[in-house]
């Protein structure tokens, strides 16, 4: 019975000291309302990973969730929201993605960002561009190891795309994982960096590259 009553006091105790009694939502530059029942009543028993999982998945737009318990009764819930990396311009329109292609939300052209130029359709925010040319140009660009070098990437005929580097025009196949096509120019790069210039043409789009002056 003594061991019974000492369980109930600690149980009673740790349930009662560590009880979920403050949420504070970080997001900045978002406005989300979240359902602050489905944390749970417990800090010490928070589904840390389960949760991290259901916002990720109900938020699109979201790059990163983490929590920070601050004993004993308060949790932040600080919300990460993904980052532009290249612009895609599609029927008049100029839509801000992310590394993979999701739709992040439409904006106005600035040179900080590649610009991928395809006509895919009106897109809306929070999907994801199912277009073979816009993959292959965002593969090309994650592997590059500077990517804001490239400033756009249009379509050249119909089997081949084209990235404008500088004064430079590299010649690139229209599907598939570029990341191979990517490591052979940063090496032509380096090989041309001791001249000050680049070629004019660097066609990558057979398994050899040709360089044209």
């Amino acid at each position: 019975m003594l061991l019974l009553a000492i369980t109930l006091l600690i149980s009673w105790a740790v349930i009662h000291t560590f009880t979920i009694k403050d949420v504070i939502v970080d997001a900045t530059g978002m406005t989300i309302q979240l359902d602050k029942e489905k944390f749970g009543k417990n800090l010490l028993f928070l589904p840390v990973g389960t949760l991290r999982m259901e916002l990720l998945s109900t938020y699109p737009l979201l790059g990163d969730v983490q929590f920070e318990r601050k004993f004993p009764s308060t949790l932040i819930v600080r919300l990460k929201q993904r980052t532009t990396y290249a612009l895609l311009q599609s029927e008049g329109n100029v839509y801000a993605v992310d590394a993979y292609g999701l739709v992040l939300g439409s904006t106005k052209y600035t040179q900080m960002y590649p610009t991928l130029i395809f006509d895919v359709g009106i897109l809306s925010i929070g999907s994801r561009v199912k277009d073979n040319r816009v993959e292959a140009s965002l593969s090309f660009l994650r592997k590059m190891e500077s990517h804001a070098l490239i400033q756009s990437i249009h379509v050249r005929d119909g089997q081949s795309i084209q990235a404008k580097l500088g004064n430079s025009n590299i010649f690139l196949p229209h599907i598939g994982d570029l990341s191979a096509k990517a490591d052979t120019l940063q090496i032509i790069m380096e090989g041309f960096r001791m001249k000050g210039t680049l070629p004019a043409v660097i066609d990558l789009r057979h398994d050899k590259p040709i360089i044209t002056n």
